[in-house]
């Protein structure tokens, strides 16, 4: 008779990851036998083990339904989150009834090239779908008024007053920011760059957070249009310090913020140990966390046209953050026409923008984002002093871009504060008219392959992916690449602790090398028995 199978409810798997939480070094066969004498059920080590992967995102879940025991998946997923995004952007500021959701799930399988027979729409399935979402709808309240000057007066104190109750580091700032990681410092070279559709495929959305100390800088958010660009083949993208999210926009999505709201909970909640921590936001449209719950964070919406006065974030981090892509840009353009390549053939791949990403954000020094915060006058008084540095006189130099930018010898070139500030960059997420939404998350959501592959009808398409795929990188070559930095950094005065990490390098590259000897091995074997 074949074994029946047991599984634990939503809450029990919760229970369950609180006590595995605060007793991890218990065994497999002590966790079976502690849900056992818990709940009179006998799971198998294998359900243990599937828990515990996912024991993170069950912790940080909004538990809404309790008792269920397994999670159906949904027959197409892409109409489930284009209806969901619809209802979180429109659930405050119009009247969702059944009839309503319905008919625009209708319309958006339409759409999405649904085949007719595959849902039938009926009130059951309305009624999992928001069951599936905690989605609730609500009576429509009156829209608040508009910022006037009275209330960006007091904002301040407000602001002050909130911020008492946390120590600088627990209070946290995250904004959104748009970058054409290709935008060259030349007018005619950007008009090309940031005509029609082209910016769309051209750019990402990045959104940056940071505590108010400095001590504690998230990785980047980055939003692009394809989910595996070539230049991705070969790439382990998880093992990036980033956080990777699609869609045909690149835009903030509501969907996509609440799962970086989530993440973020994780991290503050690890990092802090469970205090509570504030989290200051603007009104972008795509903020929305009516349904989410965050256990340790507490989150304050800056008011609508102060942010750029009062938001860390645009007090001066973001623009330092571009300055250094900016300067990194510019210089891999300078090294490439060094080479004879010339500017207008220049195409810089989502990746290597992301390599400069990351590392753009790493050169945000803990002081640089101290001063920001210092210079917006938000923090209590006992935090408050006068910055120590202007919060964007930071490296690389204004007159040190310039320079970079004259020696590129550009036909039209740009003036470093238009490089620097592409005033389009600001938009990371819109909401079309009512009439044109429906069509806007078809275009979002609308089925596509993970990898983008250019027939001969996209040929000259920019929605095309031209980026190319990178050769794998063996161990041998890693080797001989490492001797030469290790070469390098031998022959200069300061290096000591650097080749202290090209000999953890090393460590690492041969306990590859080893791994691949062994499969191998395995694998010639194997072979010998066909």
């Amino acid at each position: 008779m074949p074994k029946t199978r047991v599984y634990l409810s939503e809450s029990q798997k919760h229970e369950f990851c609180l006590y595995a939480r605060q007793n991890n070094k218990l065994t497999r066969k002590e966790y079976v036998n502690w849900i056992e004498k818990q709940w009179k059920i006998r799971v198998d080590d294998s359900t243990i083990t599937r828990i515990l992967k996912k024991s993170e995102e069950i912790l940080n879940a909004e538990l809404t339904q309790p008792n269920a025991k397994r999670h159906k998946s949904v027959t197409v997923p892409q109409l489930e989150l284009a209806l969901k995004e619809f209802v979180l952007v429109y659930q405050d500021t119009a009247i969702l009834t059944d009839a309503i959701l319905t008919e625009k799930a209708k319309q958006l399988a339409d759409g999405l090239g649904v085949p007719d027979e595959t849902l039938k729409f009926s009130a059951g399935w309305l009624q999992k779908f928001k069951e599936r979402h905690g989605i609730r709808l609500r009576k429509l309240h009156g829209e608040s008024s508009s910022v006037d000057t009275t209330t960006i007066a007091n904002t301040l104190p407000l602001l002050k007053n909130i911020c008492e109750s946390y120590p600088p580091e627990r209070i946290y700032n995250m904004d959104e920011t748009g970058l054409f990681y290709r935008l060259e410092p030349d007018h005619s070279l950007a008009t090309h760059r940031l005509s029609g559709r082209k910016k769309d495929k051209e750019r990402l959305s990045i959104a940056l957070c940071a505590n108010a100390d400095g001590s504690h800088k998230l990785d980047p958010l980055i939003i692009g249009k394809f989910a595996k660009p070539r230049c991705f083949a070969n790439i382990n993208v998880n093992s990036l310090p980033i956080m990777y999210r699609t869609n045909r926009k690149a835009w903030m999505l509501t969907t996509i913020f609440q799962e970086w709201l989530h993440e973020f909970s994780k991290q503050v909640t690890r990092r802090h140990k469970n205090q509570q921590v504030l989290l200051l936001l603007d009104n972008c449209p795509s903020h929305k966390t009516e349904g989410v719950i965050l256990s340790n964070v507490n989150i304050h919406f800056l008011p609508p046209n102060t942010t750029a006065k009062i938001q860390p974030m645009d007090a001066g981090i973001i623009s330092s953050f571009k300055r250094h892509y900016r300067n990194l840009h510019i210089r891999w353009m300078l090294s490439e026409i060094e080479k004879g390549k010339n500017v207008k053939d220049l195409k810089m791949n989502v990746l290597q923008a992301i390599n400069y990403i990351t590392k753009s954000w790493e050169e945000i020094t803990p002081l640089t984002i101290s001063n920001c915060w210092k210079h917006t006058n938000i923090l209590p008084a006992y935090v408050s002093a006068e910055p120590s540095e202007l919060p964007c006189n930071s490296s690389p130099a204004l007159s040190e871009l310039a320079q970079i930018v004259t020696d590129l010898n550009l036909t039209d070139s740009m003036s470093i504060n238009e490089f620097l500030n592409n005033p389009e960059e600001d938009r990371v997420y819109e909401v079309p008219d009512n009439d044109k939404f429906i069509e806007y998350l078809i275009e979002i959501y609308r089925e596509s392959s993970d990898v983008h592959v250019v027939d001969d009808s996209e040929a000259n398409d920019s929605e095309a992916d031209d980026s190319v795929e990178l050769p794998i990188v063996n161990c041998s070559d890693a080797a001989n690449s490492l001797e030469v930095v290790r070469s390098f950094l031998q022959q200069q005065e300061d290096s000591k602790e650097l080749l202290k990490h090209i000999n953890a390098l090393d460590h690492y590259i041969s306990l590859k090398s080893i791994t691949v000897m062994k499969q191998t091995t395995i694998d010639e074997f194997f072979n010998q028995l066909q």
